[in-house]
């Protein structure tokens, strides 16, 4: 059904993802060939007494700008909502936005690992070293991944910043102790089995 639309899928759990390629001069067929195929979804969920969330349905277009700025369409309407399409998606915890710079991700992850860092760094005192780095690197180490392969200079440098605050809280050294090989020393630490 899916595929027939000529729509590739991917589910995860409770979630479905439709994909589709096509040039940003065809986005008005396309979004009526992805209206069309909600509702095929929708009326087989219906069929076999499961039911689509269509006010959770989110809709983005991943581009370069230059092409974005020619889709003229903000929304798909399916038959009982209207979806306006949204400049940033979460997939499976990734944060993508239109154009894959990663830099929404990057600045959510930033807030998350600040976050936990400032939690441990309130206990630290009643925790071990090795208590210590073993926290730094469930909660924030774990949290950069392949997905950041590419990305630029300019976000690499917010996700080093991020390394040099776990190195410091870890080690108790001031900012500018923290040298790039004592980082690879350190973080390499982290991964041994």
């Amino acid at each position: 059904m899916i595929s027939a639309g000529g729509f590739i899928a991917h589910s995860y759990a409770d979630d479905t993802q439709v994909y589709i390629s096509t040039p940003a001069s065809d986005h008005s067929d396309a979004m009526r060939r992805l209206s069309d195929c909600i509702t095929l979804i929708r009326d087989w969920m219906a069929n076999t007494r499961l039911k689509l969330n269509e006010d959770k349905t989110q809709v983005i277009w991943l581009e370069t700008r230059q092409q974005l700025s020619t889709i003229t369409a903000q929304s798909v309407t399916l038959p009982n909502a209207t979806v306006q399409f949204t400049n940033n998606v979460n997939d499976l915890g990734v944060l993508l936005d239109s154009q894959l710079t990663m830099a929404d991700y990057i600045s959510a992850l930033s807030r998350s690992c600040f976050f936990q860092l400032r939690q441990l760094r309130s206990i630290k005192q009643s925790l071990t070293v090795e208590a210590t780095k073993t926290l730094v690197n469930a909660f924030v180490s774990s949290s950069s991944n392949s997905v950041l392969a590419g990305v630029s200079g300019q976000l690499l440098h917010r996700l080093q910043v991020i390394q040099n605050a776990a190195a410091r809280l870890v080690t108790g050294v001031r900012s500018f102790c923290v040298t790039q090989q004592f980082q690879r020393f350190f973080f390499e630490g982290f991964y041994e089995p």
